[in-house]
């Protein structure tokens, strides 16, 4: 019988530099491979020339055989870390039954984050460091891998930002100027000077890339995060569509397809605006 433990080390931050270095190894390695392939990507950054906080995402998809015993390997990257403050561990086969879930902020603000640990059939790793030049700063190592079907999807991230313990930790979406507070004192509001700027198609992947992210992690139980999330995808795609290419837009309506089969929960409401983003991108 599958398993779960949540296991939550802090550690020494030591001088040499090989963790963070085995974990960038290991995701190089899976992007280099050739029996895998990927479903989607994103980059989000606040600023081209010189970012204060990113998010870089990937999400490939590979045989149950081409992934053959790659799960040990991970975890023995992550733990072995021996630089990373925190690690955050949630396996399927782990020997123990705690349950949580841990939540990564990034933006300029922390309007942004990325929550590891909702979903029980998926295996999570989470690693944290400090940045040596900058002690307001973190970056954070995570992957995520489960199984669909014959396959494997894996997930990972590298995460850059403020360390949440220096600066409130608040997560803020738009919508229509308002301000709403979920049940666990997240912020889902109106600021409009948070939202980032649209000029161009590379603009408009970033945005959707991260809003989709962002809607993936969110546990199924924070319906008022999920309503602000969709909301603000349909009005990305009806500003904003006429930007991208024809690829783009396939890839974009994919994406919206995929959220609606698997992830809208029957809500008619999550549903309804997820199709009406589908719409937009078609006018």
């Amino acid at each position: 019988m599958k398993r779960y433990s949540i296991l939550f080390i802090a550690m020494t931050i030591s001088v040499v530099a090989s963790a963070q270095e085995s974990i960038e190894k290991l995701f190089s390695s899976l992007d280099a491979r050739g029996d895998k392939t990927l479903l989607s990507k994103n980059h989000y950054e606040d600023n081209n020339d010189n970012p204060t906080t990113f998010c870089n995402y990937e999400e490939i998809v590979m045989t149950k055989s081409a992934f053959g015993k790659l799960g040990a390997t991970f975890v023995t990257t992550f733990t072995n870390e021996k630089d990373a403050y925190k690690l955050y561990s949630k396996t399927l086969n782990a020997p123990s039954s705690f349950k949580s879930e841990f939540s990564v902020p990034y933006g300029t603000q922390n309007e942004y984050s990325v929550t590891f640990g909702s979903h029980a059939t998926h295996n999570y790793l989470v690693a944290l460091f400090r940045d040596k030049k900058n002690s307001d700063k973190r970056h954070a190592y995570a992957i995520v891998w489960y199984e669909r079907g014959s396959d494997i999807i894996i997930l990972h991230y590298h995460i850059y930002g403020n360390d949440p313990a220096r600066v409130p930790q608040q997560r803020v979406i738009t919508y229509d100027g308002k301000q709403i507070i979920d049940n666990k004192g997240y912020v889902v509001t109106g600021l409009e000077n948070l939202e980032p700027t649209i000029n161009d198609d590379l603009d408009f992947m970033k945005r959707f890339g991260t809003l989709r992210a962002s809607f993936l992690s969110t546990e199924v139980d924070k319906t008022l995060v999920l309503y602000g999330l969709v909301v603000k995808i349909a009005e990305l795609c009806k500003k904003h569509g006429r930007l991208l290419t024809d690829n783009e837009r396939a890839t974009c309506d994919k994406s919206l397809s995929e959220l609606i089969k698997n992830y809208s929960l029957g809500d008619v409401y999550l549903t309804g605006m997820l199709e009406e983003a589908r719409i937009a991108l078609k006018k």
